[in-house]
């Protein structure tokens, strides 16, 4: 065997192992501190382990349908998700399933529940400055990132969208979780730009943020008002708003930037390779306005299920959080349980 294929085996063993143990680890650390009281953790222990584990019914209930038995396993190992299935939870998916659909499939009558899926840490973007000379305009985009308020370095790619253009960069945040990046664009483009950023503490440990900003253009407009885009079983379905047309759309990743083909209204999503999300990139026009609009895939941060917000039932609730692999990168994946039965 050649000396590049055995190193390259010897990599991907050492990196199964470090993500099977990250998983086994935090499990076993996280649930014997389930906040909240009562004598049914166990069961509640038991109820998301189920999820987690089994596929559901149909198997493939993530590309379509109603799921009649709750699971989110896809065929890989434990705790290792379908990108489809966690993309239904997401709210603003046109396929999303709604709570009592879920609670439904469940098929636990006297539990009520709360799902919570995230990133493992924030990675957050800001304007610094923007400088016009020539005809381009030089931007400085300031960058952080942090674990529970504390800072964490990490690796940091960045791109840059706006309308047909697309541009990289490589970069960092230091001890003290701070980064910056600066982009060039032509003063003959308009209209809405976004900064996407991908940032890495190692291995499968992925976050990424969106920063729409104004080029030669009024402020952008707030998310989903010229296209919703929902992405599922790896095609982005773009519902657009009266009179708004598409110019481009793109996929990002950690190490992949493509452009994606289509017809205005679907585009086939690529099968990337890389441990990270994607982040999936509309560009259009409506009128004479410039606006881009985007969505990550899996469709995650999310929040989906019952209110546990009331203030009789705070001291009823219960959480159990798992660590959670989806198409390599991982990421956390809480319930929040509750027995209504409690309160009569």
């Amino acid at each position: 065997m050649p000396t590049a294929s055995i190193d390259l085996l010897l990599a991907s063993t050492a990196m199964i192992i470090v993500v099977v143990g990250s998983i086994y680890g935090v499990n076993l650390a996280v649930e014997p501190y389930m906040g909240g009281p009562g004598a049914h953790h166990e069961r509640y222990r038991q109820i998301e382990r189920d999820m987690l584990l089994a596929r559901g019914e149909p198997d493939g209930w993530g590309a379509g349908g109603e799921p009649t038995a709750l699971g989110f396993a896809s065929s890989g190992g434990a705790y290792e998700l379908d990108i489809d299935k966690v993309t239904r939870l997401n709210p603003s998916n046109a396929n999303a399933l709604n709570y009592p659909q879920l609670w439904s499939s469940l098929g636990v009558e006297d539990v009520s529940f709360r799902i919570r899926v995230d990133m493992l840490f924030n990675l957050t973007l800001s304007m610094a400055s923007s400088q016009s000379q020539g005809g381009n305009t030089t931007y400085t985009f300031n960058t952080s990132t942090t674990r529970r308020g504390y800072p964490l370095p990490t690796d940091v790619r960045y791109y840059v969208a706006a309308r047909g253009l697309t541009d990289s960069r490589i970069g960092a945040t230091g001890e003290n979780g701070s980064g910056a990046v600066e982009f060039s664009l032509p003063n003959s483009l308009s209209g809405t730009a976004l900064l996407v950023g991908f940032a890495r503490v190692e291995g499968s440990i992925v976050s990424c943020s969106v920063l729409p900003f104004a080029h030669n253009s009024p402020p952008p407009e707030p998310p989903g008002s010229f296209a919703s885009l929902s992405p599922l079983n790896y095609t982005l379905n773009v519902n657009l708003a009266e009179d708004a047309s598409v110019v481009n759309a793109a996929v990002f990743s950690l190490g992949y930037m493509f452009n994606l083909t289509g017809d205005g209204a679907s585009y086939g999503i690529p099968r990337l390779l890389d441990a990270s999300p994607m982040v999936l990139v509309v560009t259009g026009m409506d009128g004479s306005s410039y606006w881009a609009e985007w969505a990550t895939y899996p469709q995650v941060p999310l929040v989906m299920g019952a209110n546990m917000s009331d203030a009789y039932a705070i001291s009823d609730v219960a959480s159990v959080s798992y660590l959670v692999e989806v198409k390599g990168a991982l990421y956390r994946f809480e319930v929040r349980f509750r027995s209504p039965v409690d309160d009569d």
